[in-house]
């Protein structure tokens, strides 16, 4: 165990959620919570923190590249964002829409390098998409998507 967390050759999978935007070169993904950071194409983005430059993440910091361990929490954050609520009463399988013109991908990303390990998910140095969900996209975007990160892109 290294002081950041353990460090890891083989990759984890958690879930995240991205926004896909159009950029001059075509739709990328965007960082969900962190806007206007892309994920590179076809490289691994690396964790990186004003604090801990590249020793990130840091046990004593909230950096590093966040996923959750199951999808059930990414769509908890997906429905938040979107404003619908859920009542303990009534738990709907039904994810909500994607704002207009505003598409989203959920899915799986590969997280490697050194890894914390926490309740609900992991924060990772290395990280690149697994596999995606486009949500609120159309067959050009998934296309696209699916040829600039060379992963599964399903639509829905």
């Amino acid at each position: 165990m290294t002081p950041g967390g353990e460090t890891f050759s083989e990759p984890l999978l958690g879930w995240r959620l991205w926004h896909v935007r159009p950029h001059a070169d075509g739709y990328r993904l965007e960082s969900f919570t962190r806007h206007h950071v892309s994920w590179p194409a076809q490289r691994r983005l690396e964790a990186g923190c004003p604090v801990h430059g590249r020793e990130a993440p840091s046990g004593a910091h909230e950096c590093g590249i966040y996923a959750f361990r199951t999808r059930e929490l990414a769509e908890t954050l997906l429905r938040r964002y979107t404003g619908v609520r859920q009542c303990y009463a009534s738990q709907t399988a039904e994810l909500p829409p994607a704002r207009p013109g505003r598409p989203l991908a959920l899915g799986t990303v590969s997280l490697w390098g050194r890894v914390l390990v926490r309740e609900h998910g992991f924060r990772a140095q290395y990280a690149y998409p697994y596999a995606l969900e486009l949500l609120g996209g159309d067959a050009e975007i998934a296309r696209a998507l699916r040829g600039l990160y060379a992963v599964d892109v399903l639509e829905r």
